[in-house]
């Protein structure tokens, strides 16, 4: 949070106590705003998009190599500028973000999400193809750097705006509405962009399937302007008065936090363990097809099983974090026992890739959407636990640091299909350690919560904080 915020025993300037359309005044100090939802829904719309732009391509990537001539290679390229330009931007970002404030950080980056987009639209001017692949490229640096905000602020968000009992909600849905935007892009780009004739593709088949495309990247770019302008028009970096006593209180400086959270055991534990569990969980979604062709499951019946899993991770954390909003302080007890349970369905499904158990689309369908929901449930919940034990570096640095290994992770294990005949099975391993190395990290981690306690002592002195609905 910015340096220049309240102290223990100071009141923002802002609103007067008496001022009962600006919100609740719990005490001099403390004010929950209603706005809140909004400031809220807006970030979970820039992350939705953001995560449909970077997943364009995979699903008509049939239609975009028939149309362009787009090699495999490619098309991953274009996704992988995601991952690349999130690992070099995570410092600089997080900095912005820290130092200037969420508004200045969104609306740059979001206008970074409506250049790339737009300029995706400019084939009529300039229908070479070649100008159509440079442009597809630089959105997709354009849209990584949006990344960062995406995944580091949900947490940062919700300490500025929401009251105790509804943080750890708060930055789940942001993070689930990340999700989202893959599982609502699989269903709108087919939608929109019909497939290539599986016997051959003509002149005229070429023509319509680029016009079609044409539309989707306009749609894409009208969605984008329309939440650049929406950040423009309001979306204040933080309330006038702070809902809770750490969101109004100074913090460790940039580069302090930096080092200090290098050199907390517990918090390189929880990023080991997060990393882990979430960086490969996240990447063997988009490569999941690979590991089950062996099992005679098509591509179009992994897309299902790809849709299902999207929206019960969407489901799962959303309702396990407003169950640890209520019962706080039980934030590793729950991480231990999501990430056993999600290990088991994992072993499961690797005993059916091995054909050890016997398999089925609906087996293999009900089983994945459990492992990834059970595993994507944790995401909030490491955000959280880190944050508290951390305190009082900022949120924005935690995310960021969070993310950044997250994502080196996530590359990592996308290199190893470079190897030279190494299959897909050695996924399935992958995806077991993942979840068996991490809960023994969730377990060595010394759990506390400090930035709760210091929220409680103010609480338990004054008049307990209520939200205003």
């Amino acid at each position: 949070m910015p340096s220049s915020s309240v102290s223990a025993s100071q009141t923002k300037p802002g609103i007067s106590d008496d001022d009962p359309s600006q919100g609740e005044v719990v005490n001099p100090k403390m004010v929950v705003y209603p706005q809140r939802w909004y400031i809220l829904f807006l970030f979970s719309l820039l992350c939705c998009h953001q995560c449909c732009v970077w997943n364009t391509w995979g699903p008509i990537a049939s239609s975009v190599q028939a149309a362009y001539n787009w090699s495999d290679s490619t098309v991953a390229m274009i996704a992988n500028w995601g991952t690349i330009v999130f690992v070099i931007s995570a410092l600089p970002t997080s900095w912005l973000i820290e130092t200037k404030g969420l508004r200045p950080a969104c609306i740059l980056l979001s206008g970074f999400v409506m250049v790339g987009t737009g300029l995706r639209c400019f084939r009529f001017l300039q229908p070479d193809p070649s100008f159509f692949l440079v442009v597809s490229h630089i959105t997709g640096i354009l849209n990584g750097f949006t990344g960062v905000v995406v995944m580091a602020a949900p947490a940062h968000l919700s300490c500025l705006w929401f009251p105790q009992n509804e943080r750890t909600t708060a930055t789940s849905i942001a993070q689930a509405a990340n999700l989202l935007g893959n599982g609502l892009s699989m269903l709108m780009g087919p939608a929109i962009v019909s497939e290539p004739d599986s016997l051959g593709t003509s002149d005229e088949d070429i023509e319509r399937i680029r016009k079609e495309i044409d539309i989707y990247m306009f749609v894409n770019a009208g969605i984008a302007t329309y939440i650049f302008i929406s950040f423009c028009i309001y979306f204040p970096s933080k309330p006038p008065q702070a809902p809770t006593l750490t969101s109004g209180l100074a913090r460790t400086d940039f580069l302090g936090g930096i080092k200090s959270l290098v050199k907390m055991k517990d918090i390189l534990l929880i990023t080991f363990a997060y990393s882990l569990s979430q960086g490969i969980m996240g990447v063997w979604m988009g490569v999941m097809v690979l590991n089950f062709r062996d099992l005679s499951i098509s591509d179009k019946q992994v897309g299902y099983i790809g849709l299902a899993s999207t929206v019960g991770q969407c489901i799962a954390s959303v309702v396990i974090s407003r169950f640890t909003d209520f019962f706080r302080h039980q934030m590793k007890k729950t991480l231990i026992l999501l990430l056993m349970g999600s290990g088991s369905m994992y072993l499961l499904l690797a005993l059916m890739n091995f054909q050890v158990l016997p398999s089925s689309f609906l087996w293999l369908c009900v089983t994945t959407v459990a492992a990834t929901s059970l595993s994507f449930a944790c995401c909030p919940l490491f955000f959280e636990l880190a944050v508290e034990i951390s305190y009082p570096v900022p949120e924005s640095v935690v995310g960021g640091f969070l993310s950044g290994i997250f994502n080196v992770v996530g590359t990592t294990f996308l290199l190893l299909f470079f190897v030279p005949n190494i299959g897909s099975l050695w996924m399935n391993y992958v995806l077991v350690g993942s979840v068996a190395f991490g809960v023994p990290a969730v377990v060595l981690v010394k759990e506390s919560y400090k930035r709760s306690a210091v929220d409680d002592g103010l609480i338990n002195n004054h008049v307990k904080a209520k939200s205003v609905q």
